[in-house]
């Protein structure tokens, strides 16, 4: 799928471009939900919030968007990182992470339903 090239930067580790993904699209690691902060065919960022003293690393997220009656399961991943979100809010006792992961082997079906998703859901590139 090709949205559009992008130039990439010499410090570019990303082979696709990252896009931001429209307001109230969730993703499901286990039971914990996140919002989808960007997304590409490679990977994807979510934002969670830590209610447990250790953050959520799971081997495959789904993908909910009640908007677009859009559900995306099972998706296999791995964790790049998983870092406090910035900034966090002053107001709020529970922190907040940034956690980055990489799309694992997709079956066809998981990849053309993840390109529909990037085509029909992000408003810009990230």
């Amino acid at each position: 799928m090709n949205r559009g090239k992008r130039k990439q930067s010499s410090t570019e580790r990303r082979g696709q471009p990252r896009y931001r993904v429209r307001e109230g699209a969730l993703a499901f690691l286990g039971t914990t939900p996140g919002t989808i902060v960007d997304i590409s065919e490679q990977g994807i960022a979510v934002h969670y919030m830590v209610l447990e003293r250790e953050s959520v690393h799971h081997r495959a997220l789904d993908i909910f968007f009640a908007e677009d009656d859009f559900y995306l399961a099972d998706l296999p991943v791995e964790v790049v990182s998983d870092v406090q979100a910035e900034p966090r809010a002053l107001f709020s006792a529970v922190p907040v992470r940034r956690l980055s992961l990489k799309f694992g082997r997709l079956t066809d079906e998981q990849r053309d339903r993840l390109q529909y998703f990037i085509l029909h859901n992000t408003v810009s590139e990230a």
